[in-house]
């Protein structure tokens, strides 16, 4: 992996959604660590350091062991002085203000709706919130 090449965790449970956005952040020239369940994703975080994480904040995956939903991972990985650093951004359909305002409160730096965006410009988000950018929804 290049020194300057940025790592991102993307937690989903929507497979076809989590196949698409590791394709699109690795031919964009990130290296990408995927999770299907928020408890997959907190042991992915016991021994890799991501540059960012984009969570779902309605995780579903029953069927793969999964019953954290993405505001629990954010506030257990805010709550960690080990990870507490790490750029973490909830990655959601939902828009109502209750919504943001609950992801906020959990500790996430920023908020992106799916349906909003294009792969590609994921990309181009994640890479503004790397550069220290806010870019989706504003807390209310």
């Amino acid at each position: 992996m290049p020194d300057d090449q940025k790592t991102v965790l993307i937690i989903e449970d929507e497979e076809t959604l989590l196949d698409m956005y590791r394709l699109k952040f690795e031919v964009s020239g990130f290296a990408v660590l995927i999770a299907p369940t928020g408890e997959a994703g907190l042991e992915i975080m016991k021994t890799a350091r991501p540059d960012l994480i984009l969570v779902d904040l309605v995780l579903g995956n029953k069927a793969a062991g999964g019953v954290l939903d993405g505001y629990e991972v954010i506030r257990r990985l805010k709550r960690n002085q080990e990870t507490a650093h790490i750029k973490m951004c909830a990655l959601t359909n939902y828009d109502q203000d209750k919504n943001v305002e609950d992801a906020y409160a959990a500790g996430a730096d920023d908020y992106l709706v799916k349906s909003d965006l294009t792969p590609a410009e994921l990309v181009s988000k994640a890479r503004d919130i790397l550069a220290g950018k806010k870019v989706g929804l504003p807390g209310v």
